[in-house]
């Protein structure tokens, strides 16, 4: 090195007032940018959970009608009135079985006038 080359020193920089103003505007940029993109991932991520809280469901479904054999669902019955054991018997449609039967009531055996 001889007198008058130039070099690189690392050493304090103050920042001008226009610079200042360019690095905010770059920075509220930059931190809408990130408020953006947070948002984005939180709208991603309550999707994904969503969709793997319906599959969990889902499995633990199918894992209980497994284990059970079976599930209580709404099945078509026809109600027939049994009067010789005044109870009211509802009979499965897809099968033929009894399903329920419950006492009749003291209305339930009253005759019916025609009017």
């Amino acid at each position: 090195m001889k007198d008058g080359d130039l070099v690189q020193e690392f050493v304090k920089y103050v920042f001008s007032e226009d610079e200042k103003k360019e690095i905010s505007s770059r920075m509220a940029q930059k931190v809408s940018e990130l408020q953006s993109s947070e948002d984005e991932k939180k709208a991603i991520m309550s999707d994904f959970k969503s969709r793997i809280d319906s599959l969990q469901a889902e499995i633990n479904r199918s894992a209980t009608q497994i284990n059970n054999g079976y599930e209580v669902r709404n099945v078509d019955c026809k109600v027939i009135a049994d009067y010789n054991t005044k109870m009211w018997v509802s009979i499965r449609e897809d099968t033929g079985e009894i399903a329920k039967e419950r006492k009749m009531s003291a209305n339930d055996l009253q005759m019916k006038l025609d009017d």
